[in-house]
């Protein structure tokens, strides 16, 4: 790790303490070049930790960017919301599956989107829901119904 003051290559790891609600790592740590003392905080990527398993079969990589940006397009009704939090909702949703699951799975991002999107801007869950097909029809009062989908294989249930 490089100083954020004189930008060193040689610092070391005076305190570490892990999260325990989330996957991450916090370390105190000082220059030994000039002395600056500085916070890091370390967290696992998941596009270097798991595969994301497409319908077809291949695997491809996570990106954050791309969630970043769906995210984003829910927040039409706020875009200075979007510019704000869709990094750290993007961040959230990664940690989430990073944690939970040993296969991720398109339907899996989007199922552990919109609840995080529901705990954060319910209006923006719905957007979200609706550009990825989350939305099968309106029940009573114009309320949402969720599709729902068969276990890990992305298909609706017959009826």
């Amino acid at each position: 790790m490089f100083c954020i003051n004189c930008f060193h290559t040689n610092t070391k790891v005076a305190n570490s303490r892990p999260n325990k609600k989330q996957p991450s790592i916090w370390r105190r740590r000082q220059c030994t070049h000039c002395g600056t003392i500085f916070t890091t905080y370390e967290r696992p990527s998941l596009a270097d930790n798991k595969p994301v398993v497409l319908p077809s079969g291949k695997a491809d990589t996570f990106n954050l960017g791309k969630l970043i940006l769906s995210i984003s397009k829910a927040f039409t009704h706020a875009p200075h919301e979007a510019e704000y939090n869709a990094l750290w909702l993007a961040q959230t949703v990664e940690d989430t599956l990073s944690t939970e699951q040993e296969i991720v799975t398109p339907e899996d991002i989007e199922a552990t989107t919109h609840a995080v999107l529901k705990r954060f801007d319910e209006l923006a869950a719905i957007q979200y829901a609706a550009q990825h097909q989350l939305i099968i029809s309106l029940k009573r009062r114009g309320r949402p119904s969720l599709r729902e989908r068969g276990p890990r294989t992305g298909e609706l249930p017959s009826r």
